[in-house]
């Protein structure tokens, strides 16, 4: 048993290695690519630093000083568009997933179920179907290229998945307690935001930052609807290939570094949270 044991063991560890060099190496790369100079990326392949190649902050100067990258329009727009969508998105979804999860509706065949189930199925529909529509109302609405117009697209797609998120964790809060609260004297607004919103912390909070995330690195809808005053970062990050100079590998690596780095830093502050909530309906 315990030679079983350890062969197991160093299967997983072996198993779990490799696949740390998976997802290792294209991070390894990305960043040793933004300190290469154009010259090295273009005459052959270097791995290692100050083997290979000397390393060098010509991106960077690029990107921050030529392009103002932190203090540019587009990573501003990035800021504004995510919060707000995941902010907008958060209040709603979760005012509709606690209605759906407390308050019994049916008429003919529509109940609370069938209702939760149609907002699942809105959120199945891939973008790209509506990108037509979207545009002919955007352009009749004046949205187009504007941060308003961006933020109300990404809730659209955003709210029906924090409504069937949000309904689950609602449901799994006894309905006792808030029936005590109420006959304690408080009322129905009270319950949501004394009871029903501190014990599904972790689920607001991980609804929260998957929609940011989600809006932070949304491209196809940005694309087709933004094209100069709400650039957002991944649209500034096609901007690095042109006729004149090509693709400009080195400064594209400098921005997908600095637009992976605010994700990365919600999601380590708020990992507590987000674990608990991505775990909370499995424990349960």
């Amino acid at each position: 048993m315990a030679r079983q044991r350890r062969l197991k063991q160093i299967v997983a560890y072996t198993i779990l290695f490799f696949w740390t060099l998976v997802v290792a190496i294209p991070t390894y790369w990305l960043v040793i690519t933004a300190f290469k100079l154009p010259q090295d990326i273009n005459a052959r392949a270097t791995f290692i630093p100050w083997v290979d190649f000397t390393p060098g902050l010509h991106a960077f100067q690029d990107v921050f000083i030529r392009q103002g990258l932190v203090n540019s329009r587009p990573f501003l727009n990035s800021i504004v568009v995510a919060l707000s969508t995941a902010a907008l998105s958060t209040v709603i979804g979760g005012a509709g997933g606690y209605a759906l999860a407390r308050f019994p509706f049916q008429i003919g065949r529509f109940s609370n179920d069938r209702i939760a189930f149609g907002f699942l199925i809105q959120r199945m529909f891939p973008p790209a179907v509506l990108l037509i529509p979207f545009l002919l109302l955007y352009r009749r609405l004046g949205l187009l290229d504007t941060l308003s117009g961006l933020v109300l697209v990404y809730c659209a797609f955003s709210i029906p998945f924090v409504v069937w998120m949000m309904r689950d964790f609602f449901r799994t809060i006894p309905v006792e307690i808030e029936e005590s609260a109420l006959i304690d004297g408080c009322d129905r607004v009270g319950v949501l935001f004394r009871i029903a919103i501190p014990l599904s912390a972790p689920g607001v909070v991980t609804a929260f930052v998957l929609v940011m995330i989600g809006s932070w690195n949304e491209f196809l809808l940005a694309l087709t609807f933004m094209f100069n005053k709400a650039v957002t970062v991944p649209l500034f990050l096609t901007l690095q290939t042109s006729v004149q100079y090509g693709t400009q590998y080195w400064n594209m690596a400098v921005i997908a570094i600095f637009s992976v780095l605010p994700v990365v830093i919600a999601g380590l502050a708020l990992e507590r949270y987000i674990t608990r909530g991505l775990t909370f309906g499995a424990v349960k």
